[in-house]
């Protein structure tokens, strides 16, 4: 396969040139998002400034990461976008990790968004920064959980898109105001209606969450992220790789060599620890261009401190029928000094302190085993991932995700996929002489916010991370 290690514009370009084609000119084409006072009708890439453009990034990013709908046209194209790139991927089978490859795609073909804004592991910062509200530690062990399933709002209610590849040193921050959310004896949710949809309720005390992400590497793409609560004293932190293959139907997705998983730590409970690990995932229905998450394989949380470990197996799909993406989970007591069960069925049933049950896209249910009582944890199907509130792009930095893809996206909003595909090679080379340029003078990359390097999947802040995180 050394002659498919790289893929640039030259080698895929008969393989999208028929989507090329039936693209809409910028000068031709009535655009269907408008903001409050500017109609966006023919204009030109150039004519978009900052403040519009941080609108149109805002509702759009809205509209592919909840329920809201496209509008009739960009759903035709992201059919078109996905039928191209199932014709790219062909070309890779049999490839063990696609991610590693230089793949450098048309600028039609992507999400004018960040890959750092996109995939993020915060969807409800609510459910994070109550983790450590409860005095008991199974309690605390199910707001974990809750917190682990409500991270994939994105793919539960949200669209699959392939957004832009992030650039080494690239960095993403955002910050959302939330309420601590309620929950009765038996564990239902009680808040208002609205805090499903914005992790806040009126009338209450509001927390400031934090997001600081950073691009650490290029080949393999590595990030690290942090997200922190002071006033709650919780934080969430971990490394982003994920490796790819594609199957002929699916492309199948997991952890890479880097990604230990996501750490939770509880500052007010003596920092008390979880370990949050990640299963597969696969891209199915590709055939249908109709696009959806499956996971397999296990979910396992452990807590050193409270001896407590948590075993959720994402049940395998039957090839006939629809898909039910059911999940079966236990929590039991474990020695972590002699951590060797990852499987349900190994758990010793004497151990066992509580049972998970439901659908990962649906309701979950929990059942303690002091009680033998099982009670509702989550409602999917209820909640939407709570918008980020990110500073406007003339607040931002050359280094922020915004900022770095500002023309590409600008191009994209107005159609002129030719400019929007130069300009996306122009910051592309720029990297290409940079990494040039580091490997002439002996220079290793330097992390602005993370110490590196990063060796046991738990990245370190420097303080001038900690000062972003404030």
């Amino acid at each position: 396969m050394a002659a498919n290690s790289t893929l640039t514009l030259d080698s895929v370009s008969s393989d999208y040139e028929s989507f090329k084609g039936s693209s809409r000119s910028s000068k031709d084409e009535t655009m269907t998002i408008s903001t409050e006072n500017t109609s966006l009708s023919d204009l030109d890439s150039t004519e978009l400034n900052d403040q519009t453009l941080d609108h149109l990034i805002s509702e759009r990013h809205k509209r592919i990461t909840t329920s809201l709908h496209l509008e009739e046209n960009d759903q035709d194209e992201r059919q078109s976008k996905f039928k191209t790139l199932f014709g790219l991927l062909k070309n890779f089978i049999g490839v063990k990790d696609i991610v590693s490859l230089r793949i450098s795609l048309p600028a039609q073909l992507l999400e004018p968004i960040g890959n750092l804004e996109y995939w993020n592991y915060n969807d409800r910062p609510d459910y994070l920064i109550c983790i450590g509200d409860s005095d008991d530690p199974l309690e605390r062990m199910f707001a974990s959980i809750r917190w682990w399933f409500s991270k994939d709002l994105k793919f539960v209610k949200g669209k699959l898109v392939k957004p832009y590849n992030s650039i080494l040193g690239e960095q993403f921050s955002c910050h959302w105001d939330v309420t601590s959310p309620n929950f009765d004896n038996k564990g239902n949710f009680i808040d208002d209606i609205e805090s499903n949809l914005t992790g806040s309720s009126k009338g209450k005390q509001k927390y400031r969450v934090t997001c600081l992400n950073e691009q650490i590497s290029h080949h393999p793409p590595v990030s690290a992220f942090h997200y922190h609560c002071k006033e709650k004293g919780v934080s969430a932190y971990g490394i982003d790789q994920i490796s790819a293959k594609f199957t002929g139907t699916s492309v199948k997705i997991g952890p890479g060599e880097q990604n230990k998983g996501i750490y939770i730590n509880l500052a007010n409970r003596d920092n008390e620890e979880y370990l949050l690990s990640h299963p597969v995932a696969s891209v199915q229905g590709w055939l249908k261009a109709s696009l959806y998450i499956a996971v397999g394989e296990c979910c396992i949380i452990t807590c050193p401190k409270t001896k407590l470990k948590a075993i959720l197996e994402y049940k395998e799909e039957k090839w006939l029928g629809k898909p039910k993406f059911a999940i079966e989970g236990k929590i039991f007591k474990y020695d972590p000094k002699n951590d060797v069960i990852n499987k349900l069925k190994n758990i010793n049933d004497n151990n066992v302190v509580a049972e998970v049950i439901g659908s990962w896209r649906g309701q979950v249910h929990v059942t303690r085993k002091d009680t033998n009582v099982s009670r509702f944890l989550l409602d999917m199907e209820k909640l939407e991932a709570v918008p980020k509130q990110v500073k406007p792009l003339s607040q931002q930095g050359p280094l922020e995700s915004r900022k770095v893809w500002q023309p590409v996206t600008s191009a994209l909003f107005s159609k002129d996929y030719a400019k929007a595909t130069k300009e996306k090679h122009i910051i592309e080379e720029r990297q290409r002489q940079k990494a040039s340029e580091r490997k002439a003078n002996k220079q290793e990359f330097d992390s602005v916010f993370f110490k590196l390097p990063v060796t046991n999947g738990k990245p370190e802040l420097k303080p001038t991370g900690i000062n972003a995180l404030k």
